[in-house]
């Protein structure tokens, strides 16, 4: 999953930290913490990894305000100590996707004419979406290019244990 809160509008508060703002920050590990602001003040913060469906299945989990804010109050207040006092307004959590390589991947689904994919963004979309679109783009239009010839465009470049195994080494990773 991925879990994230966003503040109430920080007004001042947040430019007396020397933020600049439009800044975006991941950091490089595999259950990533994420943070921005918003054009009207506010801090977003995130953090993935926290959950994980049994058999691939996405349920209400994913569907309601996060379980993990406490979490994610003590990542804020050692990435902000001068904004302990700022107050969370909103939280929520979504699916994410992992591939075993944590590359995203591309292609056909089951070789249809017209049904093309791609999975495996690993909680890192934003960076690689505009890759993905060009080798979606190039294999839509049936092109013979660097981006369809690309290792990602060969699909899934292996396959997670089956279920328990799976969900079971997930949480012990985690």
């Amino acid at each position: 999953s991925s879990d994230m809160v966003i503040t109430k509008p920080l007004g001042e508060s947040l430019r007396k930290t020397g933020w600049q703002a439009g800044t975006s920050v991941l950091d490089s590990r595999i259950f990533v913490h994420y943070y921005r602001d918003t054009p009207d003040g506010r801090l977003m913060l995130g953090k993935g990894g926290n959950q994980f469906s049994f058999n691939n299945q996405v349920d209400v989990m994913f569907n309601k305000p996060t379980r993990y804010q406490n979490l994610l109050r003590k990542a804020f207040d050692k990435l902000f100590p001068s904004l302990k006092e700022a107050e969370f307004e909103y939280s929520w959590t979504g699916g994410s996707d992992r591939s075993t390589s944590g590359f995203p991947f591309f292609g056909k689904l089951n070789e249809q004419r017209n049904v093309f994919y791609g999975f495996g963004y690993s909680g890192n979309g934003v960076a690689q979406t505009r890759m993905g679109g060009k080798i979606l783009s190039s294999m839509v239009l049936g092109l013979d290019n660097e981006w369809t010839r690309s290792g990602l465009a060969k699909g899934p470049l292996g396959h997670f244990p089956p279920e328990p195994f799976r969900w079971i080494g997930a949480m012990t990773v985690r």
